[in-house]
Parts: C-alpha cells; sequence; structure tokens
C-alpha cells in the first residue's frame, strides 16, 4: 500500500512539474509581431546593427536638426520598435535624432528574447551605433519594461549618456515573476513562483538573481527619471522605493496617478510631453534648431 502511495505521489509529482514547464513555456515566451502594412516615415533610415555577441538587430535611424543630440527609445516585452514611434515623431519635432530597433526575438532583429537580460547587449549595441556610426556625442535613453531593465544592465556602457527615462522598472527579475504569478494564482504565489524561477537557467542561460535592475542603476553618472502608473498593481511600492533610494543623484520619482501598468505616453500624451520634455531639457539640452511653439 506504501509502495503504491509513494509512486501515486511519484507521478502527481512529475505531472505537476510538467504542466509548470508548459504554463512557464507559454508564460515566458515572446512572439513577433508582424510587420504587414508597416512603412516608414519620410527621413527614417533603416538601419542594422550588431550586439557583441554577433545578434543583427534592425530599426529605424531618424535624423534630427541636432546632429549632436540624440534619444535612443527602448520597447517593452513582446513588443517592437513601433510600440515607441509615437514618442519618436515628438521628438523629431522637437528637433532631436532618435533611434528606436526592435530588440532580439522582436520584430525583424535576429536572435532570443531573453526577459531583458541578454538585451543589455542590444543596448549597448544601439549606444555604440549612435555614438560610433552616427558620431551623436550626448544621448538620452527611454524604455519601458524590459527596455529599461535592459538599459540599466548596460549601465558601464552609458558614458554619452545624459539622461535616462525609465518606465515601469522593476528591481529585481525574481520580484516581476512573483508580482505576475500572483496576478494569476493569488495566494498560491509563493508555492508556484518558485517552479518558474527554477526554468529561467535552462531557458535562459543565466540565474534569476543575476538580473536585478536595483543593484545596477546606482552605477549611473547621469539623472533618473523613473516613471509609473499611480495605480500601477504590478510593481510593488517597495520595489519602487527600493529603485529610487539606490538611483543615483538627482533621480526622479514620477508617477500619473490614473494609470495603471500601462503605456503612460499613449495613456496621456501631454502630460508626458510637459514631464519628459522637461526632463530632456534639463539633461540632454534643447537640440539646435528647436521648434517654438
Amino acid at each position: 500500500m506504501l509502495r503504491k502511495t509513494l509512486i501515486v505521489v511519484v507521478v502527481l509529482a512529475i505531472l505537476g512539474a510538467a504542466s509548470l514547464w508548459v504554463v512557464g513555456s507559454y508564460e515566458m515566451a515572446t512572439f513577433r509581431r508582424p510587420w504587414s502594412g508597416v512603412t516608414p516615415a519620410p527621413g527614417i533610415e533603416p538601419v542594422q546593427f550588431r550586439a557583441s555577441d554577433g545578434v543583427e538587430l534592425k530599426g529605424w535611424w531618424w535624423p534630427g536638426k541636432d546632429p549632436s543630440r540624440a534619444v535612443v527609445l527602448l520597447h517593452g516585452l513582446g513588443s517592437n520598435r513601433l510600440q515607441m514611434f509615437q514618442r519618436a515623431q515628438w521628438l523629431h519635432q522637437r528637433g532631436f535624432a532618435t533611434l528606436i530597433f526592435d530588440f532580439r526575438g522582436c520584430g525583424d532583429s535576429g536572435g532570443k528574447s531573453s526577459l531583458g537580460y541578454e538585451e543589455r547587449l542590444d543596448v549597448g549595441a544601439a549606444l555604440r551605433f549612435v555614438q560610433g556610426t552616427k558620431g551623436v556625442s550626448q544621448i538620452a535613453l527611454i524604455g519601458q519594461g524590459l527596455g529599461s531593465a535592459a538599459a540599466v544592465m548596460a549601465v558601464d556602457q552609458w558614458s554619452s549618456v545624459r539622461g535616462a527615462v525609465l518606465e515601469r522598472l522593476f528591481d529585481t527579475l525574481e520580484n516581476a515573476m512573483r508580482a505576475r504569478v500572483r496576478d494569476c494564482v493569488g495566494p498560491l504565489e509563493t508555492a508556484v513562483t518558485p517552479f518558474f524561477l527554477w526554468q529561467i537557467r535552462p531557458r535562459f542561460g543565466f540565474a534569476p538573481e543575476e538580473f536585478a535592475p536595483v543593484s545596477r542603476i546606482s552605477k549611473a553618472k547621469c539623472p533618473v527619471l523613473l516613471g509609473y502608473g499611480g495605480r500601477d498593481q504590478t510593481i510593488a511600492p517597495a520595489s519602487i522605493r527600493a529603485l529610487f533610494a539606490a538611483g543615483p543623484y538627482p533621480t526622479t520619482l514620477w508617477a500619473l496617478q490614473k494609470a495603471g501598468h500601462e503605456d503612460l505616453y499613449r495613456f496621456d500624451p501631454k502630460a508626458y510631453q510637459d514631464k519628459i520634455g522637461e526632463f530632456l531639457a534639463l539633461t540632454l539640452g534643447p537640440p539646435a534648431g528647436e521648434r517654438k511653439e
């Protein structure tokens, strides 16, 4: 009887682990967005460059009136460069040059997504492209979600960065994953999350504790703005406080009070342009030939 019970327990454990692996495959997968019918706006140059590990990245370079200042825009998880296109339009109207590109495993770029960890190499490649190939000496970063996390993990390569807008940045991958699991299973989170965390290394090749923007953000040598929705239920207040406390001086914490865990620009373009425009004016400076309102 005991033997049969043990066999049943083992079988159930195997089935449970297999089920969690399958669920993990879905939850941690990213999907390329289709490009049908999408054409660049006039003046945009299709570009490509390679990350240090050889992954080919593709994007759009939009020259501005000021050749010395540019903004690199970094999209979120499972998206592509189009997520940041409205921001690029606004910045181009102000006179800035902009680069929007697809992270690895997204859009037209090669490689495989890694939830933002290996994407730090893509951020480094983008900065080298703008600074080296395009000769830009002063750069600002604007990222959201995965893009923000990848930017912070690449902080050692921010030598030309004068300011960084980091939207919906999480403090650690573990906390971000716990929040996502909690949204799905509620109080069972503490029992379920370890199984997902265990999957990170075999799936992506790094340990969860290695992906911790909160341990890297203090290395920034420029002002940082952390942007969140005031009603964001996904990123815990404790995580936001930890990032703010670890941030360099000066770090600004900004919240759109009625927004949730969503694109802050699309939620309120006017408020976004006012706040981020002010931040860029103070850090990157107004571009030469900026259009007067």
